[in-house]
């Protein structure tokens, strides 16, 4: 995936090694957990070979009133986890490559980042492309296109954030795909997915299973709608039409009789392709 187009970011130094606690993580970031056992591994590794990837960092801003306990000079664009590692595995310094952009360049890098990673889970993912479209202000094809992805496919995943916070975690929690998720949102509200996960959790339900579950509950949905327009159809008409003349010639012979006992009456009708509106109305 080629973002240089819109990173704009200038390479400042080449390598250089920097205390580990001069650097802190990206607010940014999408990745919000990080497995621990991973970690440890990773941890182990560094303690053998040392960090081979250096960790792309950018100089933090000066702030007016700055933090007095903080040491932080340089803020991490990507490696977070590998700056992770490296503190549980002890080096006081590690190799970092300092770049030259603002807080815009430094969250797309961090996103791109992630992003061309396999390990990333499909909210996480999701999320990243969510904020990627917001710091560049890019309508969804444009983006799909610097993602090489379908805009199909960048439109799935979008639609998965409309599963609320709570629904995540479940998701997360159980372990369940993609292809759960986005059956999920197919149902419109919070209130009628949350019995459809506890569903899918309590029977184990796979994902073609939890598709068919909710493709039942939305047919059902239709077919209520469809009787209950049905319900609220009047019955047509039918006649000659002689039979409507005839009518028409009994309604005029009532209102004249009004008119003769002293009543003021009229008449009207309206006509659709349905239904025929007689109104009659009388005044003292």
């Amino acid at each position: 995936m080629d973002f240089s187009a819109f990173l704009n970011t200038v390479k400042k130094d080449k390598t250089v090694m920097l205390n580990i606690d001069e650097l802190m993580p990206n607010p940014l970031q999408p990745r919000k957990s990080f497995d621990k056992e991973e970690l440890q591994s990773l941890s182990v590794s560094i303690k053998t070979y040392g960090l081979i990837q250096p960790v792309a960092v950018k100089k933090i801003e000066p702030l007016p009133h700055p933090m007095p306990k903080s040491k932080a000079k340089y803020e991490i664009i990507a490696g977070e986890r590998r700056w992770r590692a490296s503190k549980m595995a002890g080096p006081t310094e590690i190799p970092c490559t300092v770049f030259d952009t603002d807080r815009q360049g430094s969250a797309m890098m961090a996103l791109v980042e992630n992003l061309q990673r396999s390990d990333l889970s499909f909210f996480e993912e999701a999320l990243a492309m969510q904020t990627l479209m917001l710091l560049t202000e890019m309508p969804q094809s444009e983006l799909a296109h610097s993602l090489a992805i379908s805009q199909s496919t960048l439109s799935n995943k979008l639609r998965l954030l409309r599963l609320s916070e709570r629904e995540r975690l479940i998701a997360v929690e159980h372990n369940f795909s993609e292809r759960h998720c986005r059956a999920l949102v197919r149902i419109n509200s919070e209130q009628e997915r949350l019995p459809i996960l506890s569903k899918i959790v309590n029977e184990k339900l796979s994902a073609p299973e939890t598709e068919q579950l909710v493709e039942n509950i939305l047919s059902s949905h239709a077919n209520e709608s469809t009787a209950k327009k049905q319900k609220k159809k009047k019955p047509v008409i039918k006649g000659s039409f002689g039979d409507m003349r005839l009518l028409f010639n009994t309604i005029d012979k009532a209102v004249n009789l009004l008119h003769t006992s002293g009543y003021k009456a009229d008449w009207e009708k309206q006509e659709t392709e349905n239904e025929l509106v007689l109104t009659l109305t009388v005044r003292r």
